[in-house]
């Protein structure tokens, strides 16, 4: 999680001329008001011989935020919305923090949705970014300016009707891998879900 709230909070630059540009190759994302997935992430660390792994599921509602929801290995949900943030651990036990507590939260919220939906121009201020490929199969590549190279090496995230696949490289070499599956976009969000949301 900690590694992709870095990536999602490194907030494109204009593509090279003749690439086409990630929002028409994303146009069609827009579209979605609630998607829900599933995820796997793969945490590879170069000093570790075997990766980390992780699974969960995650609902991003253009409106009202995002609940992500890790289930393996441990049970953990956070659900972020423009209000602040809430942890809600295994044992069902709530932290929560406010907005004011926790200033990036909102940011991350608003990342999320807005990739979501194609919208890369929330990145603008720390990458360049080259896409490829058409609306059914394409690729993103961002690369990070002065500011981000600390961070991140390169970012991809591929994709169809949704993302499907988001692989960051570290510069130490690590990485982190996402794969999204499962993705309905034409269910609204449920009364529990709706509920969580409303609570943030």
């Amino acid at each position: 999680m900690k590694t992709l709230l870095t990536l999602l909070l490194l907030p494109v630059a204009a593509l090279h001329a003749q690439t086409a540009l990630p929002g028409n190759l994303t146009a069609h994302l827009k579209d979605v008001v609630c998607l829900h997935l599933d995820f796997t992430q793969t945490r590879t660390l170069a000093a570790l011989s075997r990766p980390l792994k992780a699974s969960g599921s995650m609902v991003l509602s253009r409106d009202k935020g995002v609940i992500w929801a890790l289930q393996r290995p441990v049970t953990l949900t956070y659900v972020m919305g423009p209000k602040g943030l809430t942890v809600i651990n295994g044992d069902g036990t709530r932290e929560r923090k406010t907005a004011r507590e926790a200033p990036m939260v909102a940011q991350v919220s608003r990342i999320f949705q807005a990739l979501a939906q194609g919208d890369w121009h929330v990145l603008d201020s720390f990458f360049r970014v080259t896409g490829s490929g058409q609306a059914e199969h394409w690729e993103v590549e961002l690369l990070p300016n002065a500011q981000a190279e600390a961070f991140v090496k390169r970012v991809r995230i591929s994709g169809g009707r949704f993302i499907d696949r988001v692989r960051v490289d570290e510069p130490a070499g690590d990485r982190t891998e996402l794969v999204f599956l499962h993705q309905r976009g034409d269910l609204p969000l449920s009364a529990a879900e709706a509920a969580l949301l409303a609570q943030d």
